[in-house]
């Protein structure tokens, strides 16, 4: 006979985005959604506070959604609601007489702990809630291509801005008299998204000299024209969830040689990794690919460095959906391309002398190719 086994995915589902995408269910409070196999029979179950139990009868797809109070054990449960939570999910394995279970690593520690004192046998699978987040759904794609049409959408005016600003005399650049700085930039993003119903919790990186050398510095005080200017967008679409992720760089005035040089190269190489993002290629191809083009141009990768000649400290995208940042990584090491994998594809080299540049698409491996969900421009004048 095989052993009775139970899958667990816990934690607080507007937190926990491996919750969140196997129940489909926002809440506030801890829950867990759990799959049993009792030698054979499979069903699952979805636990969640009282209130939220109606509604999650309504959205969820689960054979039984029920509260902590239907699986309390005889010393009853206690006032606090993670704990409470975790002793009636021991409750229920124990009713089912489950003899292993396996989780994920999102399972907050108090789940766990409540299970081992219970005695049952807890494994974690690296798998679970990732394979799944990684291959998106055609639906999940859309919703993906929604997000990025926004972000572009908050790019193309924070682009137009700057591109079209006027210089004073100290060859700052202004808008009706007023200076424009990367903190007016990011707060025009921010409203922008907001009016659009995306939230900006890390804000937006607008960043010029000094502090473009840094490839995710934020950027502070005001912009000069021949500068260039990283804009990168990473906002979350408040109704789906889902990320936009998209990056330009923009030049008031006449860019430097060696900035156009740079931003070429750039350019040159996320168009020859995004050719490598197909099913089955590994993460490794694809940086090879972004590291061939920038290498051939003169340019080094050094890791963790900030220097006066360009070069690129990291790697060339990450994966992306419920999460900015979601696995894999194109970068050495970084793992297999599966079918439906979303990731962004961004290359960039950075200068203290001569400031930064960074292109970054979002791309889709699908079974006819790369799917680029970017549809906005590249150069760097936008006057």
């Amino acid at each position: 006979m095989s052993p009775r086994i139970a899958t667990i995915i816990a934690g607080i589902p507007i937190e926990n985005r491996s919750l969140f995408h196997r129940v489909r269910f926002s809440a506030g409070d801890p829950a867990a959604w759990m799959q049993f196999d009792l030698d054979g029979n499979v069903s699952s179950l979805f636990m969640v506070r009282d209130i939220e139990c109606e509604r999650a009868r309504q959205h969820v797809k689960v054979d039984q959604v029920a509260a902590p109070i239907d699986f309390s054990p005889s010393t009853g449960l206690s006032g606090d609601r993670a704990t409470a939570v975790a002793q009636a999910v021991v409750e229920c394995l124990r009713q089912k007489r489950i003899e292993k279970v396996t989780t994920d690593r999102t399972l907050p520690f108090i789940f766990a702990w409540h299970i081992q004192q219970a005695g049952i046998p807890l494994s974690y699978s690296p798998e679970l809630g990732v394979i799944d987040r990684r291959q998106k759904s055609a639906e999940e794609i859309e919703l993906l291509r929604q997000a990025q049409q926004v972000t572009e959408n908050a790019m193309q005016m924070a682009l137009e801005t700057i591109g079209r600003a006027t210089a004073n005399s100290q060859g700052q650049l202004e808008v009706a008299g007023v200076v424009l700085t990367s903190e007016l930039i990011q707060a025009k993003i921010s409203a922008y998204l907001l009016e659009q119903g995306f939230a900006n919790p890390h804000g937006s990186i607008v960043a010029s000299l000094p502090h473009s050398a840094d490839c995710h510095a934020r950027g502070s005080g005001p912009l000069v024209t021949g500068q260039a200017v990283i804009v990168d967008i990473f906002p979350q679409c408040e109704a789906s969830q889902y990320w936009g992720d998209c990056t330009r760089t923009v030049v008031h005035g006449d860019p430097s040689d060696e900035m156009v040089r740079m931003h070429a190269a750039v350019v040159e190489a996320k168009h020859n990794a995004i050719e490598q993002v197909v099913i089955g290629a590994k993460a490794d191809d694809v940086h090879a690919a972004t590291k061939e083009v920038l290498e051939k141009h003169g340019y080094r990768f050094a890791r963790g460095e900030i220097s006066d000649l360009p070069i690129m400290p990291h790697g060339t995208g990450h994966g992306i959906g419920l999460e900015v940042h979601e696995p894999i990584l194109l970068d050495d090491n970084g793992g297999t391309i599966l079918a439906g994998e979303a990731l962004t594809v961004e290359p960039g080299l950075y200068s203290r002398r001569y400031g930064g540049v960074r292109v970054e698409d979002m791309v889709v491996a699908t079974d006819q190719g790369p799917l680029n969900l970017n549809k906005l421009p590249e150069g760097l004048c936008w006057s």
